[in-house]
């Protein structure tokens, strides 16, 4: 066979060999899958910063110095005439209470209860340290007296027990975050197995309990999800093609592009996200699209050219799909790259990286495996191309859209000024937000536990502000310990903080207890010397380890942890911002000085960060798809066309979100450079069919137009049926944030479509832009 381009002889020589191809392509499809098993999930809130923020450093600090680490909670909500301070309430605590130190990973010296803790009242020799109580009783006077004391010290009412009584806290520390899956795991078969009556509620819940149960989250979805989809896209492929090869071929792509990211992913110890459960689908519907193109071509060339033999058929058709193919894989990889250099979020910049490892893998697949394949397959027509003239249902639908463009271009260009309009108000609109427990359903345990926290409690969310003095035992000085009071009386004005716990407490619960329990008397000592006395007594029947997460060693640094009944981003920012105000003002001196750290100011830097970056990640994705297509197609303006479908479509579900106030989280951030990914394929191409129908075939722009929508319309239909339905799926996802996401990116693609097939012909058609070849509609297309 004689050959002319660079093209054709690149296409003989894969078609020469295709077993060989064949061969080496599903040996690295087996070779990159083979790492998947060893994908580890990473299911932090933490995961969303880089390890070098200077608040997870701090945090890091902070633990080290404190031991507080994300806890795991087991609430015991008992409603009943005495609340959880009944015989069998209080047992169960224990059992509880004890059976924990059984689980591995819980930190055995950090389990805090009411059957753990101490109560600290006086005698007439004094202090005395001793548990609320030893054994639980069998008796409902030994019950009251239970509560009678832990009502009397402050410290623990609210923090640990509810102050009607009716629920209490049952908190484990974890030693290791990565394990919380299996930790939590264990939990709840020990709540299984409690000795529970029927008054008695269990509920797990803290941060250790979401990155568990998120673990299980991502499990239960990623089994259900895939699949689905999978299955979704072949059925999409059946319409397209009716035939067993035109779904078998494109899965194939599909499994190596899949196979490929994760498989890398996993090879170079790529944890896997909440948000990663998502790449697959969006894998599945980029691969798929490069091989509806391809099949298309192949089975308009079957039916143009029945004589022709395999080979010529197969090489016919990559020769005239390689370039517009190449074309979207660079600027579909564009966008991607865009998302993983603007975001400073590890889980997003992964995303963006082993998305474009996939784009890659789907081009090289397509490329040389279908080909291959299509070559020692016989030629077989599809009844969706029953003739070279004749085109189905799908395609006539699409010629008739074309005939509206051809009609109405400026109508079709003024409802676009609309959607921009909007689109830009609402953008204006948008307000960020986000919760970690919002990540699940409503009616989800872990929800309704959280929900039970802090309703019955102070709360399940963490603020720790740590103070620094310069010298050991600094803490001792009375005015230093006053200001650690003010301030935690200044906390509870602040709303949604219920409560905080600080030295400072427990140095007035023991003032109290050495002026006979007198309730007056919980207030500070007024001299260090007194205070340093304080410590003291209490060391003789207490252990002075008690205090480790409170104050350091030496006495010169201190914590006071303040509950908050809600993680929603926008109440801790206001938290966070008035706090660092009031230490700005009325704390920070030169003596002693007070900074941030905890779960919700580890929550607030990165949901910041998310609001930050997010429109610059879509001006980087948005340059860098205009520039790889400006220069694809040598035209500036070429560039600037094509990323336009994609701008309003984006523009339009701010729209949508700005006037329905919906949130800007991590779920619905995400879109926008997904779609710039996946939506600019549209106008590629649409923009590159154009071309090559004016230049090369001499076409003015309606007749253009005219032919471009029952053969590349018809595949970019099917190409959009294959995304939006694979992203429907989404929708169905356990994981709130991805049903979103599915669900926002589905309504982008599809605005995408329809603005590539109206839009950008009719704005093509107004302006007749020079590279499209207007005016010189006799020119051929040089050839390589």
């Amino acid at each position: 066979m004689k050959t002319h381009t660079r093209a054709e002889r690149f296409f003989e020589h894969v078609t020469q060999w295709p077993k060989t191809i064949i061969l080496l392509g599903l040996l690295l499809i087996i070779a990159t899958a083979s790492f998947i098993p060893t994908l580890q999930k990473d299911t932090r809130s933490d995961a969303f910063m880089p390890p070098d923020h200077p608040a997870l450093l701090y945090r890091d600090k902070v633990e080290e110095i404190f031991g507080l680490k994300d806890p795991m909670v087991i609430a015991v909500v008992n409603q009943g005439e005495h609340g959880i301070f009944n015989p069998s309430s209080l047992k169960l605590i224990e059992w509880l209470s004890l059976e924990l130190e059984t689980i591995d990973n819980i930190d055995l010296d950090r389990i805090t209860s009411i059957a753990t803790e101490n109560n600290i009242s006086g005698t007439a020799d004094g202090m005395l340290v001793e548990p609320f109580f030893d054994q639980a009783p069998d008796n409902q006077k030994a019950a009251d007296a239970i509560r009678a004391a832990v009502m009397d010290f402050p410290l623990f009412v609210g923090s640990i027990a509810a102050r009607d009584g009716s629920a209490t806290l049952i908190i484990a520390e974890l030693e290791d975050q990565s394990l919380a899956q299996n930790t939590y795991q264990a939990v709840l078969e020990l709540i299984e197995r409690a000795p529970t009556t029927k008054s008695d509620q269990l509920h797990i819940a803290g941060e250790g309990a979401v990155n568990g149960y998120m673990g299980a989250y991502i499990d239960a979805d990623a089994k259900r999800l895939n699949p689905i989809a999978g299955l979704i896209i072949t059925l999409v492929l059946f319409l397209a093609f009716r035939t067993l090869r035109g779904m078998l071929l494109p899965n194939l792509v599909v499994i190596g592009t899949v196979a490929s990211a994760l498989g890398l992913m996993a090879a170079f110890g790529v944890p896997f996200f909440v948000i990663t459960n998502a790449l697959a689908v969006v894998l599945i519907g980029i691969a798929v699209a490069d091989s509806i193109h391809i099949m298309s071509q192949y089975y308009e060339e079957v039916a143009q050219h029945p004589e022709a033999s395999s080979r010529q058929l197969a090489i016919q058709s990559m020769v005239k799909m390689w370039r517009p193919i190449t074309l979207t894989t660079v600027t579909t990889m564009a966008g991607f790259l865009g998302l993983s250099i603007a975001s400073i979020m590890p889980p997003m910049q992964y995303f963006g990286i082993f998305a474009m490892v996939g784009v890659a893998a789907a081009w090289l697949y397509s490329m040389t495996v279908v080909p291959a394949f299509l070559t020692l397959l016989k030629p077989k027509r599809s009844s969706a191309f029953s003739s070279a003239t004749q085109v189905d249902k799908f395609g006539q639908t699409m010629s008739w859209l074309g005939r509206v463009v051809i009609k109405h271009p400026r109508a079709i260009l003024a409802v676009a000024a609309v959607i921009i309009i909007s689109g830009i108000a609402g953008a204006t609109k948008l307000e960020l937000n986000e919760a970690r427990i919002t990540v699940f359903q409503q009616d989800e345990p872990i929800v309704l536990a959280d929900r039970a926290i802090n309703t019955h409690l102070d709360g399940a969310h963490y603020l720790d502000i740590v103070i620094e003095t310069p010298k050991n035992e600094d803490l001792f000085k009375p005015e230093h310990l006053q200001r650690i009071e003010a301030l935690q009386r200044y906390l509870k004005t602040l709303p949604h903080v219920n409560g905080s716990t600080s030295i400072v407490d427990y140095l007035k619960q023991m003032n109290r207890a050495l002026n006979n329990n007198d309730a007056s008397a919980y207030r500070l000592a007024d001299s260090a010397e007194l205070i340093a006395q304080q410590f003291l007594l209490y060391s003789v029947s207490g252990n002075p380890s008690d205090f480790e997460k409170e104050v350091d060693y030496d006495y010169r640094l201190a914590n006071i942890r303040v509950r908050l009944d809600s993680g929603l981003y926008s109440i801790g920012k206001s938290t966070i911002e008035n706090v660092e105000h009031y230490l700005a003002t009325h704390f920070n001196s030169g003596e002693i000085t007070a900074s941030l750290s905890g779960r919700i100011n580890i929550d607030y830097h990165w949901i910041k960060s998310l609001g930050e970056s997010h429109f610059y990640s879509i001006a980087i994705s948005l340059l860098l798809v205009m520039a790889m297509a400006a220069l694809s197609m040598r035209s500036a303006v070429a560039g600037v066309i094509t990323v336009i479908p994609v701008a309003v479509s984006i523009l339009l579900i701010y729209a949508v979100m700005g006037f329905a106030n919906i949130w800007l989280a991590i779920g619905t951030s995400m879109f926008a450079a997904i779609v710039i990914g996946l939506g600019v394929d549209f106008s590629v191409h649409t923009v590159e069919r154009l071309q090559v129908l004016i230049k090369q075939q001499g076409k003015t722009i309606d007749e253009a137009i005219i032919a471009l929508y029952p053969s590349t319309g018809r595949a970019l239909l099917f190409n959009f049926a294959a995304l939006t339905l694979g992203f429907s799926v989404l929708t169905t996802s356990e994981v709130v944030p991805l049903t979103r996401f599915g669900a926002m990116v589905g309504v982008a693609v599809s605005a995408s479509f329809i603005a590539s097939m109206t839009i950008l012909p009719a704005l093509i058609k107004i302006l007749k832009p020079k590279f499209i070849g207007l005016g010189n509609e006799k020119a051929t297309i040089e050839k390589e």
